[in-house]
């Protein structure tokens, strides 16, 4: 199995939750956090491969189709900025490959891996609705935050479709935490239920002209820009030109670093004979 683990996710949780802790007078609340969840996925995901997918650079080619881009976000607080080349480090130790391309986010990369390791089971372990849309044949997506699986019943209940429509639904309303604009007026439901009728994005578009005359559907068609400017921004990049090798993630010196961080609370006498 391929376990692709969504870094971000985890390390701004930590920071986040997480009260202030120390070592050496440096923050290293994020880094124990991350490394608390990072021992309790291994034992999840024995014997497996782990890919660590980060984000690399402030900019991406979405910043260059659209400069608005997730303007909204406070840039990483300088505390978390610092801990990055430990979480790194930490990567390095639990085994994992670490995986980031310049200009892109973690999710193009896990968009990346789930295509090029197609041959093998592949298990996302990530709690971002974007990668939804690679939930599909021989990829699953494990949600750490509520420790579970999600299910094509669980992105019926939440997005109104299945996991292969969820692009053209989220296309149309927009993503205000990437602060990505939707076409006005047109809410989850309302997109849903176009989607479904239409069966995508492009169906819909090649018959607007076909839809009833009322105020919404004027509002759709002069505004069906937005929403093809949001599935550009909102689609994953799955051919980024990275290295692939399958193989068995092993830990190297893990309860060292644990230890030297002060971190003892992580390393218990079964986790030792694992590291």
């Amino acid at each position: 199995m391929i376990n692709l683990i969504d870094v971000s996710g985890f390390i701004y949780r930590a920071f986040y939750a997480l009260p202030s802790l120390t070592h050496n007078r440096m923050e290293v609340g994020a880094l124990y956090g991350f490394c608390s969840a990072m021992t309790k996925i291994i034992s999840e995901f024995p014997k497996s491969m782990f890919i660590a997918a980060l984000d690399c650079g402030k900019k991406t080619f979405r910043n260059d189709i659209y400069k608005e881009y997730k303007a909204n976000r406070k840039a990483m607080p300088t505390q978390l900025l610092d801990q990055i080349p430990f979480i790194k480090e930490a990567c390095k130790r639990f085994g994992f490959f670490i995986a980031e391309k310049s200009g892109f986010e973690a999710d193009d990369v896990i968009a990346t891996y789930v295509k090029k390791g197609r041959e093998h089971k592949i298990n996302i372990i990530s709690a971002d609705k974007d990668l939804v849309q690679l939930l599909g044949k021989n990829v699953t997506i494990y949600n750490p935050v509520k420790q579970e699986y999600v299910t094509e019943d669980d992105v019926l209940k939440k997005f109104g479709v299945t996991s292969d429509k969820v692009l053209d639904v989220l296309s149309l309303t927009g993503d205000t935490s990437d602060n990505i604009p939707g076409v006005p007026g047109i809410g989850a439901k309302t997109a849903a239920a176009l989607i479904n009728e239409f069966g995508s994005l492009d169906n819909l578009i090649s018959n607007l002209n076909h839809l009833p005359n009322n105020k919404k559907n004027e509002i759709l068609k002069n505004e069906i820009d937005k929403a093809i400017l949001a599935k550009k921004l909102i689609s994953l990049k799955d051919d980024l030109e990275m290295s692939f090798e399958y193989e068995v993630s092993v830990p190297n010196g893990i309860s060292d670093f644990l230890t030297d961080f002060g971190f003892t609370s992580l390393v218990k006498p079964k986790q030792k004979q694992f590291f």
